[in-house]
């Protein structure tokens, strides 16, 4: 049941409602009204005593000080983080709950910011919007035009390189909030975002929604160059058709289609290798190398063949080997021969091309192949045993040789001292 002294207080403010003349706007009280009204006229009357900056009310004024005092009084009970004003706190804990309070009236798409939904409005819903008038935010080094001024701001720190959001964890520096707060999460281990059909949990709300398909067996992206769909990533399996290798080694000009094909490859010339195996510490330069490896110990073979029941402990191995069935042949274009494997054509290609990416550490010899490398090392390591071997039968008939030779005579044990 409704308080009446309650209502009659409403009742009244709205009688006494102060009204911008600008916008139409109706407010309870006149100071709200003139801070309002300083939107329209750009009127700031608080100035910073240690900066030019000014603001429109005193509040802004207050949080903006803490900037140069360093002062931050709002805790985040979920972590250690503290910040400067209630509203940065408010926007912050919705990392650690996942709240998506603004929700898109057309698609039923949530945001945890006002500005974030507003965006999205502009960008996909311009259309529709009855009145919208879509206004653009031209960037003035390159010919891109953003949808708001905070998405310029955003976008302009790819041309001057700034990074203004630092890892309370760690060095790392970010160009977007957002990139900091789904880093941070590596750190804190928070993942907001749960699977309803399995209770898995997730960091990023994108990778919740690719995993989601896992259950529903959605495929949303076809190529339009083969019958082949996609739950993500069409735009990597495209660069198989195009050819396009965007990410360049700044080592040995090597091309690659992913990023993170890159980033292992640098781990050759760095000799990287964090990754160890528990079970007898042999190292590996990428974690699914070493996961792979650690089933030759356990001897487990997930991979099975639906076709003939063989089973693999990789799930490449599975897919090469379910060509043999298939039938599908990968044709040499500078001869008459085909392969079943697409790695089999690569190394027979070399013998075209002449290349020779496996180069000796030892000798500098190049191979095509990187099990002719390893062949080819074990001939220096037999080389380098002999020569020990050699060494040491050398060493042992000069020790046996006259003691009173005059080479000898000059040797003192130091035991005999």
């Amino acid at each position: 049941r409704a308080d009446p002294h309650r209502r009659e207080t409403v009742l009244l403010l709205h009688l006494r409602s102060e009204t911008c003349s600008v916008c139409g706007k109706d407010f309870p009280y006149a100071s709200k009204l003139q801070r309002h009204l300083r939107t329209h006229s750009g009127e700031r009357p608080f100035p910073c005593s240690m900066c030019e900056k000014r603001f429109p009310e005193k509040g802004l004024l207050m949080i903006h000080e803490r900037v140069h005092t360093g002062e931050k009084p709002f805790p985040c009970t979920f972590c250690e983080k503290r910040f400067a004003s209630q509203g940065e706190l408010r926007l912050h804990r919705r990392t650690h709950t996942g709240e998506r309070p603004y929700h898109c009236t057309i698609c039923l798409k949530s945001f945890s910011r006002h500005w974030h939904l507003k965006t999205h409005l502009e960008a996909m819903h311009s259309e529709v919007v009855a009145g919208f008038v879509r206004k653009k935010f031209p960037c003035s080094d390159c010919d891109k035009s953003c949808n708001s001024a905070a998405e310029l701001r955003d976008h302009q720190r790819t041309h001057t390189g700034e990074r203004p959001y630092q890892c309370s964890f760690c060095d790392k520096r970010f160009a977007l909030s957002g990139t900091l707060v789904r880093h941070e999460r590596l750190h804190t281990g928070i993942t907001p975002y749960h699977c309803s059909d399995c209770g898995k949990t997730f960091a990023q709300q994108w990778t919740l929604t690719t995993h989601m398909r896992t259950h529903t067996g959605e495929k949303p992206y076809s190529c339009t160059q083969c019958d082949k769909s996609f739950m993500s990533a069409l735009q990597i399996h495209m660069r198989i058709h195009s050819g396009e290798k965007p990410y360049q080694c700044s080592l040995c000009g090597k091309q690659f289609t992913q990023k993170g094909q890159l980033k292992g490859h640098q781990k050759v010339h760095t000799g990287e290798k964090p990754f160890s195996c528990p079970d007898c510490g042999k190292s590996f330069a990428h974690s699914g190398a070493m996961n792979r490896h650690r089933l030759t110990h356990t001897g487990e073979r997930p991979y099975r063949c639906s076709v003939c029941d063989r089973s693999f402990n990789q799930s490449g191995r599975l897919r090469e080997h379910e060509k043999i069935h298939c039938g599908e042949k990968f044709d040499c274009p500078e001869c008459d021969k085909s392969f079943t494997r697409a790695s089999s054509l690569k190394n027979h290609f070399r013998l075209h091309t002449g290349e020779r990416p496996y180069g000796c550490d030892v000798c500098g010899r190049g191979f095509s192949r990187s099990q002719s490398l390893r062949l080819h090392k074990r001939k220096h390591e037999l080389t380098q045993s002999e020569e020990e071997s050699a060494f040491n039968v050398k060493d042992e008939e000069f020790s046996q040789s006259d003691d009173n030779s005059p080479i000898n005579m000059c040797i003192t044990d130091k035991n005999d001292l």
